[in-house]
């Protein structure tokens, strides 16, 4: 349900409303992702009518996919003008409000400590970028891990945790702005990242500049990992555990993230995974429509 309501919300603001496109790289990148999953997706809806061995993968795709729209749903904002909502409703920026919360509990803005300790060389920051990357691959690992169980009813509550958490994030970016450390000018060195095709690519077409409270980089794979205590190996909490650990350290070690926004991420989890425990079909025998 909540993957056809935004479905039908991006169609309704792209009838209305131009897609912006930084670049052309960026409208050429998209028609080449979308246009390819969509001939597939109809490609296994009508093979799925005439042969038995698709089903199971159109199955995947039916479980899956709401996770992959909500996640990739992220460039949405920013090509379709959601700032705009953000500006008219008059709504400052709040990244002075996020910068004294850090000198408050932390003393100065965390990523300040970590250049202090020494902990802003281009090996370590190499290592935080990939667990930085390795974000939006978390809910699909855990999807895939309790698909290959057999275990639907845990699959799905992860699935409705993190569609609600995304969902309720974006809306937070929308109605408090925060654009991070990145934005201000601060006396350290600049980033190696910064300089590569592929960031520039990404944050020059898709980034929307005002993403940062809550983090949902922390949010999020912590989120899976306290819904899933109980359900998985010990082994694989543990090693969870540790990459969330790793996500959270990468937001503040490449300036993405204040330390209050990753706070406000640990406090994000348990109203969420209330919130989607409540409402979530009791009815796990067939498949539910988020």
């Amino acid at each position: 349900m909540m993957t056809g309501c935004f479905l039908f919300l991006v169609l309704i603001l792209v009838v209305l409303f131009p897609v912006d496109f930084a670049t052309a790289g960026g409208r050429h990148f998209a028609q080449w992702v979308l246009w390819p999953v969509g001939v597939l997706v109809a490609l296994l809806l009508i093979a799925a009518r005439y042969a038995e061995r698709v089903r199971p993968m159109l199955r995947v795709v039916a479980e899956i996919g709401p996770m992959v729209v909500a996640v990739l749903g992220y460039v949405s904002l920013k090509l379709l003008h959601a700032a705009a909502i953000t500006h008219w409703l008059g709504i400052s920026s709040k990244d002075p409000w996020m910068m004294a919360a850090d000198v408050a509990l932390f003393g100065r803005t965390p990523y300040l400590w970590l250049a202090q300790w020494g902990l802003d060389s281009r090996l370590f920051l190499e290592v935080m970028s990939i667990f930085y990357g390795f974000y939006p691959w978390t809910p699909v690992i855990v999807l895939g891990w309790f698909m290959y169980k057999g275990d639907m009813g845990q699959l799905r509550l992860v699935r409705r945790t993190v569609l609600i958490s995304l969902y309720c994030g974006y809306l937070c970016y929308i109605f408090f702005p925060v654009s991070g450390p990145l934005s201000l000018e601060m006396p350290v060195k600049p980033l190696f990242v910064q300089t590569s095709l592929i960031y520039t690519f990404l944050m020059e077409n898709f980034r929307f500049p005002t993403d940062c409270f809550p983090s949902l980089h922390t949010a999020n794979p912590w989120l899976m990992v306290w819904i899933c205590r109980g359900k998985v190996p010990g082994w694989m909490l543990a090693a969870g555990a540790l990459v969330c650990a790793g996500i959270t350290m990468s937001t503040i070690a490449l300036r993405f993230h204040y330390g209050v926004d990753c706070l406000a991420g640990l406090v994000w989890i348990f109203p969420i995974s209330l919130l989607a425990g409540a409402t979530l079909p009791r009815d796990l025998g067939r498949p539910v429509g988020d």
